[in-house]
């Protein structure tokens, strides 16, 4: 891979040799999957390929439009590998994709996704990673930087709102600017800064009116402008709305190609002089330096390896929901007869439908795994229970009697595919009625029952949860999900994944509840910052299962928290803790640091997450853990000022291990010169008094005695009312003179807070 100074000089060449006809051609796809080449001056084509958890590597597309794919590695899904909360393994996942895709000439994967799970029902929550935007960008950052650190590019997606299925193509999303930043861009903000990205995609729907491919404020002023980035922006497949406008905006390339119509539309712009040459200059330098970015390697991989790899991610994703009594793990070396129910074991739902569906190497079933685990002496006994979404009575009875004369049964249940996909949203987050039924049923004649639930998000158990004693959730967790599934239920591992997304008690929990997926093709994010935890603390609403919740066959304890500073002004705050195995077994826990404002002036969440590790740790193991929290982890987008402000205020700093599981906290006053509100004369009188700068105008203009007659609670009908009345409300006893005096003093003092 060349450097950036060589790949510039390079392009600026290459631009100046260039035919106009040969750089409207490179701005479109060549093809599904591959740019334009330009032979006669040795141009490669660039080769992409979807491959959020593996390489869809398409070898054949039929008459009818489906596709025949080159057998690769299926990891598990960004939901499940999210609930591994492991930044280390995420790189490690990219690096063995980027391997893969080195292998097969593909210069580009198409992923990581980044949007927020706004609501259960998204159809392609199992492509995204979390509820939460910062362990979204710390994730798809390591992931980012696995993929390009072997000379393989990625595509940050699908930029932005894109979080649903329904009308995808059309739909506006209407979201508050301060929103947009806060838990939609944020991500992609984080993961652009931190990795740059060679690509990102920009997404189908509109936002705010715009179509995300020719939004200038979203791809330009954002994207470009604010962040600094200097990557190449590229269309989802189909996305562009206007060409020209798109290009001008800032999209350099439409994918897929070849499209005719759209090269003549930009030819006869820039024939008009209504399309400057500059503008398609700028994507040409774009595509051109990706080109030569890329790693033309070939190497060879070992699949069998990746698989191991494969079930390494899939083991630390596994989520320990429920463990009554310690039924978990089971020693399948001594007991005598076991049960396995469910059409899952022995057909495993493992990745998700759509644009991401990988062709596996190899595939590992429960069934089978189980078979291999047990003692030859061991009964084992297998039924469906169910057919996907429907069961006879034959099968349930064939399941009871089987279940009824074991020690222990596992029931593999979960959403199968064609309720769960690319293309449509989900209609309920409920598992089939006829698995539902089923696990009843069961808990009817044997009390020792392991549930297996694999589901892409998040999915109501209430139906049943107070009947089983075990639960794990182990999402889509790819071509060795199976193994790992069956090695955390027989102690080999120790589970140690915690939920990325809150799992609700109900449907009309969610606080999207009334506005998804819109109407008249539009959607209002109406809930505004209140996505997943955010909501269900502000509203005092127990889910089923909160954010950040995962069991251990060990316990920890968490002691000693201290911060480095008891008042925060503009340098790192360090935060130190203690973290020990308690138990009996080695083990790994996810420490979650959460921050949250005592008395903003805009409304915020009770508590956001912006740090977290895991952590290994030995039986009787203990280590001294430390977090740097800086500027922005305390900050907010501010609607008014268009910028981000940490008010003067006094913080919690809390260390949990789930976001109800509070373990330790510490408070820290923050001394800012940040200002929430630019206040003005109809602005309530209280306001004035309760704002350090506005307070401080107060005093100076006015005498003590008109300050304590204004402080004076038996005068509260005058100060809630705005500044420009208080001379007719208090009989002259503040003065317009006063007023204007006050208002030119805040003025000026304003400027001079900030210079300083």
């Amino acid at each position: 891979m060349e450097n950036n100074i060589n790949i510039d000089k390079k392009t600026d060449e290459l631009i100046a040799e260039l035919t106009l006809e040969e750089k409207i051609k490179l701005c479109s796809g060549a093809s599904m999957w591959t740019t334009e080449e330009i032979k006669r001056l040795n141009i490669p084509a660039i080769v992409m390929s979807d491959g959020p958890h593996g390489l869809r590597y398409v070898v054949e597309i039929n008459e009818f439009g489906a596709t025949s794919n080159k057998k690769t590695t299926c990891f598990p899904t960004a939901s499940a590998l999210a609930s591994s909360w492991n930044k280390d393994l995420l790189y490690r996942v990219g690096k063995t994709l980027a391997e893969e895709a080195k292998s097969l000439g593909v210069n580009i994967i198409l992923g990581p996704g980044v949007n927020i799970k706004r609501s259960p029902l998204g159809g392609r929550n199992f492509e995204y990673f979390s509820e939460d935007p910062i362990l979204t960008a710390d994730l798809a950052s390591s992931f980012v930087k696995g993929v390009q650190d072997q000379g393989v590019g990625t595509s940050l997606k699908h930029y932005v709102c894109n979080n649903q299925e329904y009308k995808r193509f059309s739909v506006n999303v209407k979201v508050a600017e301060r929103v947009l930043r806060e838990i939609y861009l944020l991500a992609f903000e984080r993961v652009i800064k931190e990795t740059a990205p060679w690509t990102v995609m920009a997404a189908y729907n509109r936002v705010n009116g715009s179509p995300a491919t020719q939004s200038d404020y979203l791809l330009n002023q954002i994207l470009r402008d604010e962040w600094g980035y200097q990557g190449l922006v590229i269309s989802d497949w189909g996305a562009i709305h206007d060409r020209v406008a798109a290009l001008k905006s800032g999209l350099d390339l439409e994918m897929p190609g070849p499209s005719r119509v759209n090269k003549d539309k930009i030819q006869r712009q820039l024939d008009k002089n209504e399309l400057k040459e500059e503008i398609l200059n700028k994507s040409v330098k774009q595509i051109l330096k990706t080109v030569f970015k890329s790693s033309k390697e070939k190497i060879t991989v070992d699949y069998d390896e990746h698989d191991k790899i494969a079930q390494s991610a899939a083991e630390e994703s596994v989520v320990l929901l429920k463990n009554e009594n310690d039924l978990l793990p089971v020693d399948f070396n001594n007991l005598n007869s076991i049960t396995v129910i469910g059409e899952m074991a022995v057909n495993p739902r493992y990745q998700g439908n759509g644009s991401s569906k990988v062709t596996p190497y190899i595939l590992s079933d429960g069934l089978s795994e189980i078979e291999k685990s047990i003692p030859p002496a061991v009964e084992l006994y297998y039924a469906s229970g169910y057919n996907n979404d429907q069961n006879l009575e034959s099968q349930i009875d064939e399941a009871l009697n089987k279940a009824a004369k074991s020690d222990y049964v596992i029931i593999f249940a979960g959403i199968p595919e064609k309720f769960e996909s690319e293309g449509f949203d989900r209609k309920n987050i409920d598992l089939p009625e006829s698995q539902n039924k089923l696990i009843k049923a069961v808990s009817e004649v044997n009390k020792n029952i392991i549930v297996v639930l694999n589901n892409g998000s998040a999915v109501n158990i209430s139906a049943w949860i107070d009947k089983v004693p075990a639960v794990l959730e182990g999402w889509l967790p790819g071509q060795a999900g199976a193994k790992a599934i069956v090695n955390v239920i027989k102690g080999k591992v120790n589970p140690s994944g915690k939920l990325a997304e809150t799992f609700p008690l109900s449907l009309a929990h969610n606080p999207s509840y009334l506005n998804f997926p819109g109407v008249n093709e539009e959607v209002n994010y109406a809930e505004g910052l209140y996505i997943g935890y955010r909501y269900y603390e502000k509203k005092k609403i127990e889910p089923q299962f909160p954010f950040g919740h995962g069991l251990s066959y060990t316990k920890f304890e968490y002691t000693n928290l201290s911060l480095d500073k008891e008042v925060w002004v503009e340098d790192e705050i360090e935060v130190k803790f203690e973290l020990k195995n308690v138990g009996e077994l080695a083990g790994k826990e996810i420490v979650q640091l959460y921050v949250s404002q005592n008395t903003p002036y805009y409304d915020r969440p009770r508590k956001e997450l912006k740090k977290f590790k895991k952590v290994s740790l030995k039986s009787g193991e203990s280590k001294e853990l430390r977090f740097n929290l800086s500027y922005r982890d305390f900050a907010y987008f501010n609607p008014e000022l268009k910028d981000w402000v940490v008010e003067e205020d006094e913080y919690k700093i809390i260390i949990a291990s789930s976001s109800k599981d509070i373990r330790l906290n510490a408070s820290i006053k923050i001394n800012s010169k940040d200002i929430a509100h630019i206040l003005n004369t109809d602005d309530p009188v209280l306001d004035w008094l309760a704002d350090p700068l506005g307070k401080r105008v107060l005093t100076e203009v006015l005498s003590t005695e008109q300050i304590d007659y204004l402080e004076n609670e038996e005068n509260i009908y005058i100060t809630e009312r705005p500044l420009y009345r208080l001379d007719f409300l208090s009989d002259e006893m503040v003065n317009e003179q006063e007023i204007e005096k006050i208002i030119l003093n805040y003025s000026m003092l304003r400027g001079d807070y900030y210079s300083n």
